[in-house]
């Protein structure tokens, strides 16, 4: 059990903190891939929010999900900035937060998608 919750609290954090990443791909370019990884079969466990990000994708949950949110940034001379992080949550007993790990999932899939 405690275990368990060292983990959900390892979770957490990291949903919550800011994952950069620094691509080589123009801001449109990785816009499309961005919105490519909410895509396919995972179109159905996300949907369009509104949120402080470029693009904000909200988990679909039955007590609420987890936003995402996700801003692309030109780079100066070339490339592109995409930094991603939960911006809405819901949290259970004042420190976990639900689906934390689907978040971690997508930015780990997002970051090797833009390498």
């Amino acid at each position: 059990m405690i275990g368990f919750l060292v983990w959900q609290l390892i979770e957490t954090r990291n949903a919550v903190a800011t994952t950069t990443v620094e691509t080589a791909y123009d801001p449109a370019q990785a816009v499309q891939i961005v919105r490519g990884a909410f895509g396919g079969p995972r179109a159905v466990l996300w949907t369009m929010a509104t949120g402080p990000g470029t693009i904000n994708m909200r988990q679909r949950g039955i007590h609420g999900g987890i936003t995402m949110s996700i801003t692309i940034t030109p780079r100066p001379g070339a490339g592109t900035r995409v930094e991603m992080w939960a911006s809405e949550t819901v949290v259970h007993f004042g420190f976990l937060i639900r689906f934390a790990d689907s978040v971690n999932r997508r930015k780990k899939a997002i970051g090797r998608l833009l390498s």
